[in-house]
């Protein structure tokens, strides 16, 4: 049976914004919210786009690290790191938490998703919302809305953190994209719409805007 199509957790915040939407994942997403142009010029700035329609899996345990890398996934050795492997990204929150996430269609995270784990380890449902937030103008934002320098925190690119964003509990890491670096954020769905309208309100202020889902992920 085919699942029903989903709303993205920052679906209500981006209305009045009349996005040009699709549905990726099973999720109705925001495409675009203006011509290439427009985005262009958004991502030249500081841009915000909502990622929340990648797949994810969560588990966590005694034995979750020794489980995830029998099914070939790369673990990070230490808490509050992550590695890339193609597609797949996988965090370690803590000790004996994990997050992975897909890029791109992976039956590798399908297979994860559809799998009983055993026993000490315990499968956690994600229902986060999930940004990226990109361009020169990230620190004049983040000092705004963080309690701690993120930017000198991240500089090690294998390390994630959490913190407080606009008063929201969120985890952060930063990736290198062809065109510049980008800070990936994940919080929780049920706030998603919240942080979504706080972080685009400081954005549009310096100059920046939302991108859609085309902007990052034209082949999904």
């Amino acid at each position: 049976m085919q699942r029903p199509v989903l709303r993205s957790p920052a679906a209500f915040a981006q209305e009045a914004l009349k996005p040009e939407r699709g549905v990726i994942n099973q999720m109705m997403t925001a495409n675009s919210f203006a011509d290439p142009a427009t985005e262009a010029e958004y991502a030249s700035r500081l841009s915000l786009c909502d990622v929340s329609f990648l797949q994810r899996f969560g588990c966590k345990g005694p034995a979750a690290a020794e489980w995830l890398s029998a099914q070939g996934l790369p673990v990070p050795e230490q808490a509050n790191h992550y590695v890339q492997q193609g597609v797949l990204r996988v965090l370690r929150l803590g000790n004996s938490e994990f997050l992975v996430e897909e890029e791109a269609g992976s039956e590798q995270l399908a297979q994860l998703n559809q799998t009983d784990v055993p026993e000490r380890v315990h499968a956690v449902l994600r229902n986060d919302a999930a940004f990226v937030i990109s361009g020169p103008l990230v620190s004049e934002l983040f000092a705004q809305v963080c309690d701690i320098d993120v930017t000198a925190e991240l500089e090690d690119e294998s390390r994630l953190v959490m913190t407080m964003m606009a008063g929201v509990s969120v985890t952060m890491l930063r990736q290198k994209s062809a065109e510049a670096w980008q800070y990936r954020v994940w919080c929780d769905g049920t706030l998603g719409a919240y942080l979504w309208q706080t972080l685009l309100t400081i954005i549009q202020e310096l100059g920046g805007g939302p991108v859609g889902a085309n902007q990052y992920f034209k082949s999904i």
